[in-house]
């Protein structure tokens, strides 16, 4: 069953529709379901569809297997096979003539990039000189997030310019992952991306007909599910050293969340702590913040694990990889490890990302009383309590500004959680201040109370995030 990406999907019809030459670049991190999007969309388009993933072998080898897909749909004949170069396919591509939209789709596209110096310039060669004036949709696709952002920003590499549309395949938001567990509750929905994040391939895995813990024992807690050992997987794919990358991520996930702090607690040299956490940003998997409206160089800088996954991978797993290979069963393990009050808490912090998708998205469809020119978190000083401050979210432009408290707990937003929001409206100047309160379980009567007939405040309950 394919879920969401109808924005995508569109983009990508819209793109075949054109009659003109048309070059995407479809990039995205590994697992996000690039692939799976580019094979659903083949499938509308099955006879017009040349689908080619490349790999590691030589020119020679990835040129045979292209032409064996290229000729599925041209049948050009035997004599494709005796092509052995990039070159021998764009001079057979210009002799060619192509009256019906042609799709020529390479997935793993870096591949080709990185054993073969000369590929892009001969494909920008081709591009300029052949396959622009052909009735051609040319879709490279890849991961490597490095080799990517330096194909298409580097004005100096060749096929820089020769993009009409790019597009970078992000994660499902909570709402689009809602789609995988029709029959799970809102609440155990959010749970289940909270713990998942929104790659499809991992929401696909946990079956709605059983509950988050069955799931959870099954697929991450168990030696033998997909994702006991997914993040190791994935390191190793990605990155060199993969121990000391860990080390980043376990002092974050210990409460490390400024440099100096990580730094103390990984120990070693600060620019390379600083390049790999930068490495890690790139990849998406932790991501560097500022308070909301301060410039990004800002040196008051706070990192996390963004990726739900690999949060929930250091939470809870990670540490205790050894006990859970037959030291322990997996059920006994969530049992000690697993418990309400700590899932809790980590989906707590996961929630506040949730409850900014939410305000992002009514700001993007104008349904707020003005345009956000900064959203996010704020941490600070009260300037009139003189203490630390936080702000779970904050919206501003230079006149207005709502200020978010999110609550994941069992308990109602009570009126002493009230006071602490209504005090965080010291650090903010703006002259026109509105609240919401996001909380999982509503608000008590005594603030319901107060604030129900203030236009001012909002509330916003878990149902009604969806």
């Amino acid at each position: 069953m394919f879920i969401g990406r109808k924005k995508e999907l569109d983009l990508l019809e819209s793109l075949y529709k054109s009659g003109k030459f048309e070059m995407l670049i479809l990039h995205g991190r590994r697992r996000v379901g690039k692939s799976y999007l580019l094979s659903h969309f083949a499938k509308n388009h099955q006879k017009n569809v040349v689908y080619f993933t490349g790999d590691k072998s030589s020119e020679k080898s990835n040129v045979q297997n292209f032409c064996e897909e290229l000729n599925k749909v041209l049948k050009a004949g035997d004599f494709l096979n005796s092509f052995s170069t990039w070159n021998d396919v764009y001079s057979f591509l210009k002799n060619t003539e192509i009256n019906e939209r042609l799709v020529l789709i390479i997935d793993e596209f870096t591949y080709l990039y990185n054993s073969n110096p000369a590929f892009d310039s001969g494909l920008q060669n081709a591009i300029d000189k052949i396959l622009k004036s052909k009735n051609i949709f040319l879709i490279l696709c890849g991961s490597e997030v490095s080799v990517i952002e330096e194909i298409i920003d580097d004005s100096a590499k060749p096929l820089y310019g020769r993009k009409t549309s790019e597009l970078k395949l992000l994660p499902f938001t909570y709402k689009e992952a809602r789609g995988f567990f029709p029959n799970y509750s809102n609440s155990d929905a959010l749970l289940a991306y909270s713990i998942l994040g929104g790659i499809p391939l991992y929401l696909s895995l946990f079956d709605d007909k059983f509950s988050i813990k069955e799931n959870v024992i099954r697929h991450c807690l168990s030696t033998t599910g997909y994702l006991f050992n997914e993040i190791e997987t994935l390191l190793r794919m990605e990155l060199k050293e993969t121990y000391f990358y860990k080390n980043i991520m376990l002092a974050i996930n210990a409460g490390a969340s400024t440099f100096n702090t990580i730094k103390d607690k990984v120990d070693d040299d600060s620019a390379k702590i600083a390049k790999y956490i930068n490495v890690l940003i790139n990849l998406g998997f932790i991501k560097k913040e500022v308070p909301c409206g301060e410039k990004e160089k800002s040196r008051n800088t706070l990192y996390s694990i963004c990726d739900n996954y690999f949060a929930f991978y250091f939470a809870f797993i990670f540490k205790h990889r050894n006990m859970l290979n037959g030291l322990i069963s997996p059920e006994l393990y969530f049992e000690r490890e697993l418990t309400k009050e700590k899932l809790n808490a980590f989906a707590g912090y996961r929630f506040e990302a949730v409850c900014e998708t939410y305000l992002k998205e009514l700001f993007y469809n104008g349904k707020m009383s003005f345009f956000a020119e900064n959203l996010g978190r704020w941490w600070g000083n009260n300037p009139v309590l003189k203490k630390q401050e936080e702000i779970d979210i904050l919206a501003t432009d230079n006149e207005n500004a709502v200020i978010c408290e999110c609550k994941y707990t069992d308990e109602p937003f009570g009126e002493k959680q009230l006071k602490d929001l209504q005090d965080s409206a010291f650090c903010v100047r703006q002259p026109n201040k509105s609240f919401i309160i996001f909380s999982k379980n509503g608000v008590t009567s005594g603030v319901k109370k107060q604030i129900e007939k203030n236009p001012e405040y909002s509330v916003v309950a878990l149902d009604d995030l969806f």
